[in-house]
């Protein structure tokens, strides 16, 4: 199996202003988001209270399109003088219809703690395999589980999968020389290029035809000896 180019993306940092939140309930918080453009949220974590926020949607918005969901959010609270929290996001409540963020779940950090983590993988490129040899790429896994210090976790680890042939497969241990802080079991499949069908179809007809034509040649000889 060749080594495959590794690619580590770093976890950038974002800040997002918010306020305490008071609303609570369907009504008030529904009205909160209509009239004054606004999002719930809660922040919980390392042994603290949960404390319920707001903060104004288009930000969170523009946060989120720019791969914020990976990254490390500074929360500075508008209406106090505290030193702003670190923290990862947790959850993301979309509506069912519109899809626009209707909740957001923050998870406090410590930057020094050490945390095991999923994180995404994005392969590029397109196999020898399926390029030239008409195979096709079968992914089986999309994240990596990671160990490390919160402030280097990454956001994605990118695969270049371009020099894979047709019957390559590769796995978490593949990867592990180049970045050690993969914990992910090691026989996992992440891509395979699987041989092409078409090929696998026309050897079983071909096969079908020769027993077909075997069983004529039999059928005849059986007529024959019976004529006799």
């Amino acid at each position: 199996m060749p080594q495959v180019p590794l690619k580590i993306h770093a976890r950038q940092q974002v800040s997002l202003k918010v306020a305490p939140r008071e609303e609570q309930g369907k009504g008030p918080v529904g009205q909160m988001r209509r009239l004054h453009g606004q999002l719930p949220g809660v922040i919980y974590g390392h042994k603290q209270d949960v404390e319920c926020f707001k903060t104004d949607a288009h930000s969170l918005e523009r946060i989120l399109s720019k791969g914020g969901q990976n990254a490390i959010i500074l929360i500075e609270d508008e209406e106090s003088s505290k030193e702003p929290e670190q923290a990862l996001i947790r959850e993301i409540q979309y509506h069912k219809v519109s899809g626009d963020v209707m909740h957001l779940d923050l998870l406090r950090i410590d930057p020094t703690e050490t945390l095991r983590a999923n994180v995404p993988i994005i392969t590029v490129g397109v196999p020898e395999g399926v390029r030239t040899g008409g195979g096709s790429l079968q992914q089986t896994l999309t994240t990596l589980e990671m160990e490390c210090v919160v402030s280097e976790m990454p956001s994605a680890v990118e695969i270049d999968i371009t020099s894979l042939q047709i019957g390559d497969s590769l796995h978490v241990s593949d990867l592990m020389e180049q970045e050690p802080r993969i914990t992910s079991e090691g026989v996992r499949a992440i891509v395979n290029v699987l041989v092409p069908r078409l090929i696998v179809d026309d050897e079983a007809g071909d096969k079908e035809e020769e027993e077909e034509a075997g069983g004529e040649d039999a059928a005849a000889a059986d007529g024959e000896g019976g004529e006799e």
